[in-house]
């Protein structure tokens, strides 16, 4: 399936945001200065800033941090200016990302660019142990209007008596900062062709304009509504359509809480996440529990969504500290199981699913996706079109760089394992096993596999020319040797039905039986993936011992004998039996035929129309 090239330059990408749900779930100002991320890359921000007790503060807060209780799906149009889309960034096709808090960017670098460039969105490939996933995720920023100053006036400002924002923003503190729907700062008269945001007095008082358009303040990227396709323009880079109630998502239903029993007795469902916190019913007091500054496991007088130990939360190296690696799971975490493994890929790939299935239904279910295939097959190429200008995404012999959209929509850089020449780069993700189908995407004639052993995982990619995987292996789930070689076949054809087929052989050829046939499938789904596995050896492990650990099985000895195949020769026998059958039949059919022709005719009767008489019987008229 080859992927047709996208039209000037647009993109679709769904981006995702961390809010406060609005009323009715209808979106009641356009996101702009500020930030949004794809699925993972939310989770992160959720699973580490938002829902760890230990650190939440107040804990008589009536709401999650920042009041946060939804996530909103944004489809994005977006065409950056020519100037970013020349430009040497850190994910092709976008500009460089920018933090923004309260509406204000918070970094200088931003600004500037802006100020140069015009208006543009900004991405940022995020690979941090915070938590634990198979490829890095991202983070984009929407700049908008005087994109230097905050939505509302900041105290202690002159003449602001607005309350101070729940996060302060970098350049507003200390002594505030005015708002950028402020007349004064739209019209600076100390500087009205303000154009430089290092100079941080005058950044806090009046908006800023274009460095080659001084007369005009800072547009912002989203284009004027009812605009459909953004033209690259000053004002007009990203578009999406007003959300509505089926672009939200509420948190409390997704990790359980409005499924959960309230009251004294569990009498009637929570309502929300505060109702949930005072009221759950506990017994046995299993969510009454969150981690002291220590690390110790204490009661808790509330229900606790989420807690996990500060050796994974605050160390330098989160995930990967030894600390946390170490702690067994029931001492790592505490609260909700939807909120489990925060330094588990699989569980974290389990999560972003649901979001996905939510808000993408039958496009990604089942297949572990977390972004429409069908928005990546207009989207421009991530390969340089200038095969002599060669850029990030421009594949080698060695097997890379090549760049897939399948990772959060954009372009993101990974490479194939098991190529003749060897990878020097081999810190980047694996590239998912359709990567050769993108546009742009052809490996270079030289490229070749090590080999055709499934275990070097090269050929496991259907790369063209002569880098097949060993067929003797076999092809599918019902003729796959059941070997470790077998098993990464299996995982590659990307079906749960091959997969689980492959399984239930396993499990028979060791004596066991499958007792629970939806369960079994379940398990077989988490064990493979849109790339293979980095380390081989352990994933196969880990796909025997769920095998043998799991209760869909049974291992007891008591499973029916599979009904044998029918032998050749039987099956030789009941075809030669058809057979005869069939020509008794046809030829008696064939003996009445000719008995009813050849009766003498009673007398009187003529020959039908179309009988021709014997010479014998014609008589003249």
């Amino acid at each position: 399936m080859g992927w047709v090239h996208g039209e000037d330059q647009v993109q679709t990408i769904d981006m995702y945001r961390a809010l406060q749900l609005p009323v009715d779930r209808k979106e009641d100002f356009q996101v702009q200065n500020n930030n949004l991320a794809d699925i993972i890359g939310v989770f992160r921000y959720v699973h580490q800033e938002i829902i760890v007790e230990h650190v939440a503060g107040d804990p008589e807060r009536a709401s999650r941090r920042y009041g946060i209780d939804g996530i909103a799906r944004y489809r994005m149009k977006v065409r950056n200016p020519d100037s970013v889309l020349k430009g040497s960034h850190g994910v092709p096709q976008f500009g460089d990302f920018g933090a923004f808090d309260f509406g204000v960017s918070t970094g200088t670098q931003l600004l500037t660019d802006i100020v140069t460039d015009g208006d543009f969105v900004g991405a940022s490939q995020q690979d941090s142990p915070q938590i634990k996933f198979t490829h890095p995720w991202y983070w984009f920023s929407v700049d908008g209007v005087c994109p230097n100053l905050p939505w509302t006036c900041i105290p202690p400002y002159a003449g602001c008596t607005k309350p101070k924002p729940p996060v302060m923003p970098t350049g507003c503190d200390p002594g505030g900062c005015a708002g950028k729907n402020d007349t004064a700062a739209k019209t600076c008269p100390s500087n009205p062709e303000f154009h430089d945001p290092t100079d941080s007095k005058t950044l806090k008082k009046c908006c800023l304009r274009y460095s080659d358009d001084p007369d005009t303040v800072v547009k912002g990227g989203l284009c004027p509504p009812g605009t459909k396709t953004p033209t690259g323009e000053r004002g007009c880079v990203y578009a999406y359509d007003t959300l509505g109630p089926k672009d939200y998502l509420s948190i409390d239903d997704i990790v359980g809480m409005t499924d959960f029993p309230c009251g004294h007795d569990g009498e009637r469902k929570c309502k929300n996440w505060q109702d949930w916190r005072k009221n759950c019913h506990d017994p046995d007091r299993k969510y009454h529990k969150m981690f002291d500054g220590s690390g110790n496991i204490v009661e808790a007088s509330f229900c606790v969504e989420y807690d996990v130990h500060h050796a994974c939360q605050e160390t330098e190296n989160l995930c990967n500290d030894p600390k946390c690696i170490a702690l067994a799971p029931e001492k790592r975490e505490v609260g909700l199981p939807f909120w489990q493994g925060k330094c588990d890929a699989r569980a974290n790939q389990k999560r972003a699913e649901i979001v996905a299935a939510y808000f993408l239904g039958d496009k990604v279910a089942k297949k572990h996706l977390l972004v429409d295939e069908a928005l990546l097959k207009d989207a421009p190429q991530c390969s340089a079109v200038d095969q002599s200008a060669p850029n990030q995404c421009t594949p080698n012999p060695d097997g890379g760089p090549f760049c897939s959209r399948l990772f959060g929509g954009v372009c993101s850089t990974c490479w194939i394992p098991g190529t003749f020449v060897p990878y020097n780069l081999q810190t980047q993700p694996l590239c998912p096993y359709t990567v050769n189908k993108e546009m742009g995407n052809d490996p270079p004639q030289e490229l070749r596999c090590k080999s055709a052993d499934p275990v070097d995982l090269c050929c496991l990619y259907n790369l063209p020319g002569d880098n097949e995987c060993n067929a003797t292996i076999g092809s599918s789930g019902s003729n796959l040797e059941l070997t470790l070689r077998g098993f990464l076949v299996s995982q590659s054809l990307q079906d749960n039905a091959e997969m689980t087929t492959f399984g239930k052989r396993w499990v028979t050829s060791l004596g066991g039986c499958v007792k629970d046939a939806s369960s079994f499938d379940d398990m077989m789904y988490e064990h493979w993936h849109y790339q293979p596995p980095r380390n081989p050896e352990v994933a196969f492990a880990s796909f025997r011992a769920a095998l043998k650990n799991s209760a869909a099985v049974d291992w007891s000895g008591n499973c029916p004998p599979a009904p044998p195949p029918p032998s050749s020769s039987n099956s030789t026998g009941l075809i030669i039996a058809i057979a005869l059958i069939a020509v008794v039949l046809l030829a008696a059919a064939l003996f009445v035929a000719w008995r009813r022709r050849n009766r003498p005719a009673p007398a009187g009767n003529q020959p039908m129309l179309g009988d021709v008489p014997s010479g014998n019987q014609a008589t003249n008229a």
